[in-house]
């Protein structure tokens, strides 16, 4: 992408005003008429596809049900089967909202709304205002942060309920599948997975183009999370490879695809891509608002009972072990003062790292070690590995890399690890009849199966994640230029006060737009 010329940017303000007198500010900005207004593009096709939307859930979607209400004789009746059914056959735990018809369950979990809406609530929480916030960091680009943010996730719940309908629930004999509580926590965990790319674009693609990603990506990682439950049986309850890694590498395969040179070298594009001071601590709210609801994240459609007991302790405990050494490393690599940027974000990669295991037996020392690990390397990835991969053309906006990419490559290996170890991992809990080699693997398949998973994750995000951004730079939809990136004033009707310029400011910008015109 070729930076467009500046036609004019000026600023005029008065410095002092007499009693009694309003202060004029007055700024002009003219660009290519392709930054200016959005064009009719993005509506369009995104009212096309609701009118898709609303005649493929009238046709195929419909309530699930909620658990039957047992009488007391009933539920005396049930515990007993139960219990002389238990000494011949293992329970069978449900994999992330979903389920083998054919597998008898014998610890029979609650799955209803009175079981699950209080984490559904929390997870929503995260994905609409934990994630949105987090991105503020930017100083320009707040609206865009958060309003795209909602734009997006409210987008891929829908999409995410008719695909994975399709894919993991469509009942052939009456042409529906179903939503409930639990499925739609699921699509929230898509969502998650694809706002964790959008942190990868922050501020580089326009409004069309995120709704073109979206309506891929949620396609290839339906069918990667396909793979990985129902033919490869990984555990995987918190999601770390299927939405931490898959979302991470996704998108930044994308912004490969999608690299500017401006983004590097060109003085004006990278001051807009600082933070101020308050831009940092409204993504601090965003990132408080992950710490406190990430146990419900990792634990929200694990089985009732010890599962999800030991989800949400090896949640709280490992990303609180984060927390302490992202601010340890911090302070040693800062020479004794905390960088915003990893208190923003690497304090989180404990809830990541521990995702693949969190319902598993690892006991509390374990998940303080493997929070210590991802604290530890998230830090030191934001330190000194983000800044290599920019070097390398690899622009990685919001550091997906460090804070879900690498944590979530850790999870894997843990997970791989503790494979091996059948009376930890409790990996039969997983098993169904779709699976590769049955519901009876030895621990040496079981490792291998868990290796697979991470591997065609990571095949899938990046071979989807580059072909998804070449088709983003065809130029229907390529409609950027250098200077509308990070810029909020491209895409939203921005306040009087978003335009003020100081006379200092003014002189600054005059010699960074110079700077453009001779890039």
């Amino acid at each position: 992408m070729s930076a467009a010329p500046v036609t004019e940017y000026t600023a005029v303000a008065t410095n002092v005003a007499p009693p009694g007198h309003i202060v004029t500010t007055t700024t002009t900005r003219t660009t290519t008429a392709s930054a200016n207004a959005p064009k009719l593009t993005f509506p369009i096709i995104l009212l096309l596809l609701q009118v898709i939307f609303i005649i493929l859930f009238a046709l195929h979607s419909d309530y699930g049900h909620e658990p039957k209400t047992l009488t007391e004789h009933e539920l005396f009746s049930k515990v007993n089967t139960l219990i002389i059914a238990s000494r011949h056959r293992g329970s069978v735990q449900y994999p992330n909202g979903t389920f083998d018809p054919n597998i008898i369950v014998i610890s029979e979990p609650h799955r209803g709304i009175n079981d699950l809406y209080s984490m559904f609530q929390d997870i929503h929480i995260m994905i609409f205002i934990g994630f949105g916030f987090l991105m503020t960091f930017l100083k320009r680009y707040g609206y865009s942060a958060v309003g795209y943010n909602f734009l997006i996730a409210a987008f891929v719940l829908e999409w995410a309920l008719l695909i994975r309908g399709y894919m993991f629930d469509f009942d052939f004999d009456t042409k529906k599948f179903p939503i409930d509580v639990e499925r739609i926590i699921v699509a929230d965990f898509v969502a998650a997975a694809i706002l964790i790319s959008f942190g990868a674009l922050l501020g580089k693609t326009t409004p069309t183009q995120l709704i073109i990603m979206c309506l891929i990506e949620v396609v290839l990682q339906s069918v990667n999370e396909w793979i990985g439950l129902r033919r490869f049986c990984a555990f995987d309850i918190g999601e770390s490879m299927f939405v931490h890694v898959f979302g991470a590498y996704f998108g930044i395969a994308v912004s490969i695809m999608l690299y500017d040179r401006a983004l590097t070298t060109n003085t004006h594009v990278e001051e807009k891509e600082k933070p101020v001071y308050h831009s940092d601590l409204f993504s601090m709210v965003g990132t408080l608002f992950l710490f406190c609801f990430w146990p419900s994240f990792n634990a929200g459609v694990a089985a009732a009972g010890d599962a999800r007991l030991r989800a949400v302790v090896n949640t709280y405990i490992s990303i609180s072990a984060s927390v302490l050494l992202t601010y340890i490393l911090s302070s040693v690599l800062g020479k004794g003062k905390f960088e915003m940027v990893h208190i923003q974000n690497a304090t989180l990669a404990g809830g990541v790292a521990v995702g693949t295991v969190a319902d598993k037996i690892i006991r509390p020392a374990g998940a303080l070690l493997v929070g210590s690990l991802a604290g530890s390397l998230s830090t030191v990835g934001f330190k000194i590995i983000l800044p290599i991969l920019k070097k390398l053309k690899i622009h990685d906006t919001c550091g997906v890399n460090n804070l879900h990419g690498m944590p979530g490559i850790l999870a894997a290996v843990v997970g791989i690890i503790l494979a091996s170890m059948p009376n930890y991992s409790l990996y039969n809990d997983n098993l169904a009849r779709s699976c590769f080699h049955g519901v009876s693997r030895t621990p040496l398949q079981q490792v291998g199966y868990q290796a697979a998973t991470l591997g065609v994750t990571l095949l899938i995000a990046i071979g989807g994640g580059l072909i998804t951004g070449f088709i983003l730079r065809l130029p229907i939809f390529n409609k950027k230029d250098v200077l509308t990136y990070y810029d909020d004033d491209t895409y939203w009707d921005t306040p009087a006060d978003f335009h003020y310029i100081d006379r200092q400011e003014k002189d600054r910008l005059i010699v960074l737009e110079r700077d453009v015109l001779h890039a």
